[in-house]
């Protein structure tokens, strides 16, 4: 910018013969409306860019608003994921317990049965025993009253007679 406003208000004109020079005058005005015209391209300018700037400055404010709701929902999503994954491993821990609980019952169940058929398998073995024992004994007395010759009285029936 060429003037100043102190540089218009002391500028001084050359008089003449009738008063100020009037192509003075006119190449002031001339210089003092280009240097208004650039003002106002320049003023213009400015507040274009000022509302460029604006417009942006929304922009990053919405970008920021959006971003901060995206962050809030993932946070709000990751809550809500490490509840269900919480539950789920509690569920599966309960399963888990209940079917160990029920293999535990299964298992002592099984325990008593096979205990209980050990039990019957022993008194088995006894009554077979006894059987065969009894049945050795009448075996060996019908032997001994049928074939005398081949198989004697034991010394403790001779004993006896």
């Amino acid at each position: 910018m060429k003037y100043s406003p102190r540089d218009i208000q002391r500028r001084e004109f050359e008089t003449i013969f009738r008063g100020l020079n009037p192509d003075e005058v006119r190449e002031f005005l001339r210089e003092i409306a280009s240097d208004w015209e650039e003002l106002l391209q320049e003023n213009q300018q400015l507040r274009n860019e000022a509302i460029d700037l604006r417009e942006r400055v929304l922009q990053y404010q919405d970008q920021d608003r959006i971003f901060k709701e995206t962050l809030m929902q993932a946070q709000k999503t990751r809550e809500e994921l490490m509840d269900v994954a919480q539950r789920e491993r509690e569920l599966s821990l309960k399963e888990a317990r209940f079917q160990g609980e029920e293999i535990a019952r299964e298992a002592q169940e099984h325990v008593g049965k096979l205990e209980s058929h050990l039990r019957n398998l022993k008194l088995e073995r006894v009554r077979f025993l006894q059987d065969l024992d009894a049945l050795m004994a009448r075996t060996k007395r019908f032997l001994s009253h049928e074939a005398p010759e081949m198989f004697p009285p034991a010394d403790v029936t001779r004993k006896l007679d």
